[in-house]
């Protein structure tokens, strides 16, 4: 069964911001995670301001994302490049 992915507005700045050939990468991996938010290199983020939530590794990227079962739905939170402070 597939979900419903929605972006917060910070999300949908980063996205509008990255490179074509990126864009196009992320959107992918937001796909397939409608249908299975699990698959490929995904972990719960164990501390700093995103504890909890999940991170999906795509490339230099990380989507950090929420789930909630009951509504099907995925939450995405942020869209980050890959740094020392990513999740701090």
């Amino acid at each position: 069964m597939s979900r419903v992915c929605r972006l917060s507005k910070l999300a949908a700045k980063q996205f509008r911001r990255l490179p074509r050939d990126r864009q196009k990468q992320i959107a992918r991996s937001l796909d397939e995670m409608a249908t299975d938010p699990t698959v490929g290199d995904v972990r719960i983020i164990k501390a700093g301001k995103f504890k909890g939530a999940f991170r999906k590794r795509v490339g230099h990227y990380r989507i950090i994302f929420a789930l909630d079962p009951e509504l099907r739905m995925i939450e995405v939170a942020t869209i980050l490049s890959r740094t020392d402070t990513t999740y701090n």
